[in-house]
């Protein structure tokens, strides 16, 4: 498995195709086209009024590692009193100033569109190859739908959640996803890899 991918630069996202074993993809892979991103940090001492706020707008908030969605928008917690935020079909700029208008003085917030590649990772066999670099215990009954965790992959940092029994959702620094993607390809390749939305390469 070593020679996998020695014909792509280690720079270069590994490209969409099929890796492994023919016939079967027992992980799948998909590159999110990229979604609206923003952290979200409550000021000190108002994480309790941020996350009235934000259930008063259609955003149940945690505040813990856990994911929650509503009013349009996925909110993974990161931190105490704080958040990685996505959105589907509008500009960093948009998400922004929906969030602003959520939590008037209550946030700080910074547009983090352009600095995340988003990983949809399923199939019956991706809780094994996660296993293979993931150091957070995937067992469905220790890691359940909703659960969030901000961690390091391969020496990569990452914060993931699953998004229900078989899909987990990753934000990866697009410095460092080439080399996640080419540590997932080679630790998913044993039971057929199926990667798309990376391009040609």
């Amino acid at each position: 498995m070593s020679d996998l991918l020695e014909h792509i630069a280690p720079t270069h996202l590994v490209p969409e195709g099929h890796y492994g074993p023919q016939g079967s993809a027992g992980v799948t892979a998909h590159a999110v086209e990229t979604p609206a991103a923003a952290t979200l940090v409550a000021r000190k001492g108002a994480t309790a009024r941020l996350i009235v706020a934000c259930a008063a707008a259609g955003l149940p908030l945690a505040d813990g590692p856990r994911v929650s969605a509503g009013a349009g928008l996925e909110a993974a917690g990161t931190a105490p009193g704080r958040w990685l935020v996505l959105a589907e079909g509008v500009s960093g700029a948009d998400l922004v100033a929906r969030l602003a208008a959520m939590t008037p003085g209550l946030a700080a917030i910074t547009d983090q569109s352009d600095a995340n590649l988003i990983l949809d990772i399923s199939g019956e066999k991706a809780r094994a190859a996660l296993a293979k670099g993931v150091t957070v215990d995937l067992d469905p009954t220790a890691f359940t739908a909703g659960d969030a965790a901000t961690t390091t992959v391969s020496h990569v940092g990452v914060t993931f959640w699953r998004r229900d029994a078989d899909t987990y959702r990753f934000a990866v620094g697009r410095s460092f996803a080439p080399a996640f993607l080419r540590w997932l390809t080679v630790s998913a390749a044993e039971y057929g890899f199926a990667l798309s939305g990376t391009g040609r390469g």
